[in-house]
């Protein structure tokens, strides 16, 4: 039976999670599905409780989550949770050949120097990203430990756990190969605008958005101001690739602002691309990065380190050939004996269970053969023909020098006549002297010698059994 790894992995992939999405005005909470027809959203319910509102009474909202669930018999308590990108902090950084571990202690040394918070107080995360000319970048976002600890905290109190924490930016990691774009995520009453490039996000910056007040009109000039600012911060090489502005989040603030800016973007230089169509069921930002979890693919801004349990630690320390067939041929080692003992065993007992059944029987039958030999001491089991030509065979030579023609063997069995052929004279002599030592053979006379190469004989002799009576 052939070991598939792969058919073991994907038996112990994760099949359920809950996509936790903090925004604003409401928490948005999908229950996910991962099956053979793709990922799809079994259930999807919203609490009325902003993200501000989480980080103040965390223990309260949790208490609201861990009800509704219960109300609609969700009972799944893994949770990929997207938390607003305006809770973080970020700055980019030249990223230097290392291993991810010595990663993250240089992003630390270089958050100490960017960031006015002391590290102790913040929770990492990064998303890497190449600048066109090849150069390795990285997006360091740093978000405060007490929003974080609120989340967990909010989570604990509605009995659920968290696999992942990340930022909400839905849809705008890229591939590689793409060319730089502007992205606007209209999230209650700020937008979050991330640049993507190179394969990753090259900055994020949140800017008030429209609201639905009348008095409070929005200022689409002065949000344009600040994307100009977000754009001039960015390396050269990426600011002249930006031609182009996508439009998501909620779907009808998102409307909203792409027809608001959309002159100035074109003035800009941006190719405005149409949002959605308003959508009071929007999915949350967490249904893509749930997505991601289910296909064991990291998310951007990841701010729960991921732990590898001891089953997948352990396939993937044999996911090689060549360490598979070394643990096979220990295990074949360690194993073969032991099955040989247990078959081997259970052959005993089976004997031994047959034999106690038929001991009796053998013991009588082994009693008669006993007086059978007693009142025959003359009989003899072995043929006597077989022994003769057994004893008349083993005197020609292996190597074929002598052979018979013919063997003629006298009613009482005493008087045997051979009638052969030997290349040699010499080979002739050899077999008849091998005959005349064997104790049997008696009064053997040569005869009828005639020809050359090979030459015929004819012998004669009487067989006369030691054990003869």
């Amino acid at each position: 039976m052939k070991l598939d790894i792969a058919e073991i992995k994907k038996r112990l992939q994760v099949a359920n999670a809950l996509a936790v999405t903090l925004e604003s005005g409401r928490i948005v909470v999908e229950w996910m599905r991962h099956d053979t027809d793709g990922d799809r959203i079994v259930r999807s319910i919203s609490l009325p409780a902003g993200s501000e509102r989480v980080v103040r009474d965390p223990a309260k909202i949790g208490q609201e989550l861990a009800a509704l669930l219960a109300a609609e018999g969700i009972k799944e308590r893994r949770c990929v949770v997207c938390i607003p990108p305006g809770w973080a902090l970020t700055t980019a950084t030249d990223v230097p050949d290392m291993n991810e571990e010595d990663l993250r202690g240089y992003l630390e040394l270089r958050a100490e120097r960017e960031f006015p918070i002391a590290v102790s107080d913040l929770r990492l995360a990064y998303c890497a990203y190449n600048l066109p000319d090849g150069q390795k970048r990285a997006t360091l976002a740093a978000v405060a430990n007490k929003r974080i600890a609120a989340v967990e905290l909010m989570l604990e109190n509605a009995g659920c756990r968290a696999v992942s924490i990340s930022l909400g930016i839905t849809g705008c990691l890229p591939k590689p190969e793409t060319p730089a774009a502007l992205h606007f995520l209209a999230n209650g009453n700020h937008v979050d605008v991330v640049v993507a490039a190179g394969g990753g996000i090259v900055a994020l910056r949140s800017i008030e958005g429209p609201v639905d007040a009348a008095e409070n009109p929005f200022d689409a000039a002065g949000f344009c101001r600040d994307v100009r600012i977000a754009l001039g911060s960015l390396p050269e090489t990426v600011r002249q690739q930006v031609r182009q502005a996508h439009f998501g989040g909620a779907a009808a603030a998102a409307e909203t602002l792409s027809n608001e800016i959309r002159p100035q973007l074109h003035r800009m230089g941006i190719e405005s691309l149409g949002a959605a169509l308003p959508d009071l069921n929007t999915p949350g930002a967490a249904v893509d990065a749930a997505r991601h979890y289910f296909k064991k693919e990291r998310v951007a801004f990841e701010f729960v380190i991921p732990q590898v349990n001891r089953w997948q630690a352990t396939f993937q320390r044999f996911d090689n050939k060549r360490r598979r067939m070394m643990v096979g041929a220990a295990a074949a080692l360690i194993l073969i004996p032991i099955i040989a003992f247990t078959v081997r065993s259970h052959i005993e007992s089976n004997l031994e269970t047959e034999w106690e059944g038929m001991r009796r029987n053998v013991t009588q039958l082994d009693a008669t053969q006993q007086k059978i030999r007693q009142f025959r001491p003359w009989f003899d089991p072995t043929a006597q023909s077989v022994r003769l030509l057994e004893g008349l065979m083993s005197a020609f030579p292996d190597r074929g020098d002598v052979w018979a023609k013919s063997i003629q063997i006298s009613n009482d069995k005493s008087t045997v006549t051979c009638t052969g052929f030997a290349r040699t004279p010499a080979a002739r002599l050899a077999f008849v002297e091998t005959l005349r030592k064997r104790p049997e053979i008696t009064n053997l006379l040569t005869q009828g010698l005639r020809g050359q190469n090979p030459e015929t004989f004819t012998i004669s002799f009487t067989w006369e059994p030691k054990d003869a009576k």
